[in-house]
């Protein structure tokens, strides 16, 4: 199925989790923020979420600096 990541398409697994997305992508999952749909995913529900066809993942990362 066809997803966008970061307004990117990607095709996934029909039966894909946020957490397996994470890892396919080869995203660190320390300091992240995951949505889907503009609803924010806390990082305990990640495996159990389940992505739909056209979902929209925003991954936001934490940088430092000052």
């Amino acid at each position: 199925m066809t997803i966008n990541v970061n307004h990117e398409s990607k095709t996934v697994a029909t039966t894909s989790s946020l957490d397996q997305l994470l890892e396919h992508l080869k995203i660190s999952k320390q300091g992240i923020a995951v949505a889907i749909n503009n609803q924010i995913i806390s990082k305990n529900n990640w495996k159990q979420t389940h992505l739909s066809e056209n979902d929209n993942v925003t991954i936001i990362q934490a940088t430092q600096g000052g």
